[in-house]
């Protein structure tokens, strides 16, 4: 009966991830220990897992820029064909790594990068961090 309900609690977790966001869902759970201890997340690699599913769309307004989020105006990462940059937002995904798991700017982009290889297969690209208001005007 626990692991029914553990996992009950961890899809509506992911759940709400998609609907609200990392930083409200931490904030809902009481913080980045219990979020990552309910979530079974022990590295970065756990973390940036959460993002496997995200909806990979062709932008309406940049025709090199693939959007990747859950929800329409709510870019979690754009890759620029172009300039082969993968731009990650800041305040969701890329400051988690560097507040929780303590890494510099340069060992969070390595470990983007091969996520984003493994997962999205996309390499030969440079992730930058990216502001709330960038990602914003993007559909």
């Amino acid at each position: 009966m626990k692991i029914i309900i553990r996992d009950e609690l961890v899809n509506n977790l992911r759940e709400q991830i998609k609907r609200l966001g990392v930083s409200e869902v931490v904030k809902l759970v009481g913080g980045v220990d219990t979020f990552c201890k309910v979530l079974n997340i022990d590295g970065f690699m756990d973390f940036l897992h959460l993002f496997d599913d995200l909806e990979v769309v062709q932008s309406d307004e940049k025709e090199y820029f693939t959007l990747f989020r859950y929800k329409k105006g709510n870019n979690l990462m754009i890759y620029d064909r172009k300039s082969k940059e993968v731009y990650i937002d800041y305040d969701e995904i890329w400051s988690f790594l560097e507040d929780k798991f303590d890494l510099t700017f340069s060992v969070a982009q390595g470990v983007i990068k091969k996520w984003l290889d493994e997962v999205y297969n996309l390499s030969e690209i440079t992730p930058q961090r990216c502001a709330k208001c960038y990602r914003k005007w993007l559909d």
